[in-house]
């Protein structure tokens, strides 16, 4: 996902928002979390110095990599990843409301989604640990989904508890960037900050207008390799945003290839396995961004017939894109907003 300059959104032919008024002043503010870089466009006065409101965000997204990380030794989720008893456990209440949120979407989902693939994810080489970038052996596989099953955690949110089997591992990191985008617009709006987008790493959440009076505008990222690759038949996905956020997970940046095979690093629990369909890319619009995070990576990770038929079920705006032979497909969810 990325985001376009204002004129430059505006020249698309039938999809212009002509802008009510011009606003005054954008700031661009920006730094780094979570392995990824961030940034912050606020248009209009700023209510404290731009450093000071930099500073705000940076500490807001890193209350929440100190809580949901897996990468930190010291983080909540680490030091509850690391208790081997099976009994409840007092934990973070960031860590205890991401969490039920994440078991419920995946009894939503059939168990597409599951926290606990942390095992698997790591096996594959797209975790923690180094990559090695080869195909595990089956019985490596199996050894590794004997401790995955969602069912195997249970959290007690306004308890502030939770508990695990043994040897269970929890992964937050297809929602963790998208809480803290939440979590910085929660601080923009306590500042009176009314015009602004949120952008760590794809993940984007917006309010009000852009400099042009006009509602924020954002395209969904090819699903290329880099720069230098072309999307052949593929037209730009634009998106208005007016108080939303949006998030795209996609399988063609964290892949490898073996034996002439793509491995990407969507891995389905329930196989142990990369997920070997055609979806490229899963785009999911929500009213905050730790849902569209979240609901992206279970598009991802099903089967475009079966995402499909489960945003239009239960009204989620999704846009897949496909490989349709050398070329793409694109199919949008019946709540998928009209250009």
């Amino acid at each position: 996902m990325r985001a376009f300059a204002a004129v430059v959104s505006l020249a698309f032919a039938g999809c212009a928002v002509q802008p009510e008024a011009t606003l005054s002043g954008e700031a661009l503010l920006s730094g780094e979390t979570m392995g990824s870089a961030w940034t912050v466009k606020i248009v209009g006065r700023l209510p404290a110095s731009a450093e000071d409101m930099r500073a705000g965000v940076q500490g807001r997204f890193d209350a929440v990599n100190r809580a949901l990380s897996t990468y930190r030794p010291d983080s909540a989720l680490s030091r509850f990843n690391d208790d081997g008893t099976g009994e409840w456990l007092d934990i973070d209440p960031e860590l205890g409301e991401v969490l039920g949120f994440a078991l419920s979407l995946a009894e939503l989902s059939g168990g597409a989604y599951d926290v606990t693939v942390g095992p698997l994810v790591n096996l594959w080489g797209f975790g923690p640990d180094p990559a090695t970038n080869n195909v595990p052996a089956p019985a490596a596989i199996e050894a590794a989904r004997a401790l995955v099953g969602w069912r195997r955690v249970a959290v007690d949110a306004a308890g502030r508890k939770a508990r695990k089997e043994p040897g269970v591992r929890v992964d937050l990191s297809s929602l963790g960037k998208g809480r803290g985008v939440d979590r910085v617009a929660e601080y923009l709006d306590a500042r009176g900050v009314t015009n602004y987008l949120i952008d760590l790493s794809g993940k984007l959440r917006a309010r009000g207008r852009n400099h042009l009076g006009a509602p924020w505008r954002v395209e969904v990222e090819k699903p290329v390799a880099d720069a230098s690759s072309i999307a052949v038949g593929l037209d730009p996905q634009v998106i208005t945003l007016r108080d939303d956020s949006v998030a795209t997970a996609g399988d063609y940046r964290r892949f490898f290839e073996s034996g002439g095979r793509h491995y990407s690093h969507i891995i389905d629990p329930r196989t142990g396995w990369p997920v070997t369909h055609s979806t490229v890319s899963a785009t999911a619009i929500a009213a905050d961004c730790m849902h569209a995070d979240a609901l992206a990576t279970v598009l991802m990770a099903m089967p475009p017939e079966e995402a499909m038929s489960l945003a239009n079920r239960l009204q989620w705006p999704a846009l897949l894109i496909s490989h349709a032979g050398d070329s793409y497909r694109v199919m949008r969810s019946t709540a998928w907003p009209s250009p």
